[in-house]
């Protein structure tokens, strides 16, 4: 179940300072105000307003995901696409980390995690650490409602690869 869209309300939000150095990744500020302004009145599947799910998901993570985890639903929930962030600081792998991170209207469940789990680089990194907070905060609700996904299954799918990364770079 998907919350009802609602209009863009980037424009909303300034763009920071240029005081940022370049390439060190978006703002978790000003990733955080994007996130408030856009996800307002949204709740889940589990009725729980979708700003708290983000907020508790950012908990989770390093420094320096933390302005991906707060855009993590942007994009499969508002009308928002990623060029209107980029002048708002969000660099080409938070970029590719967050279409990662959204699931498209038809893609099957199994097949987005399996692309999240074995995709490479910087951004699958990322995009990992994300994913991994979030069906976390999706589990620890316990009992999942009707219809949603296979939050274990893809929870294990996502370690599973986090795993094969770590042990084939020390071994490398």
């Amino acid at each position: 179940m998907r919350p009802a869209r609602h209009g863009p309300t980037i424009a909303s939000v300034p763009p920071p300072e240029p005081t940022r150095a370049a390439g060190r990744g978006m703002d978790p500020v000003v990733a955080r105000r994007i996130a408030w302004e856009n996800h307002r009145g949204q709740r889940n599947r589990f009725g729980d307003p979708v700003i708290e799910h983000v907020a508790r998901v950012v908990a989770a993570v390093s420094r320096e995901a933390r302005a991906v985890a707060w855009l993590h639903d942007l994009f499969e929930l508002t009308p928002i696409e990623p060029t209107m962030l980029r002048g708002h600081g969000l660099t080409a792998t938070e970029g590719r980390a967050l279409r990662l991170l959204t699931r498209g209207p038809h893609e099957a469940y199994r097949g987005y995690v399996l692309r999240i789990a074995r995709a490479r680089g910087r951004a699958g990194a990322i995009a990992r650490v994300v994913k991994l907070a979030d069906l976390d905060d999706h589990l620890a609700h316990g009992r999942p409602p009707p219809g949603a996904p296979l939050y274990a299954w893809a929870r294990g799918r996502v370690l599973e690869h986090m795993e094969v990364r770590m042990s084939t770079a020390l071994a490398g």
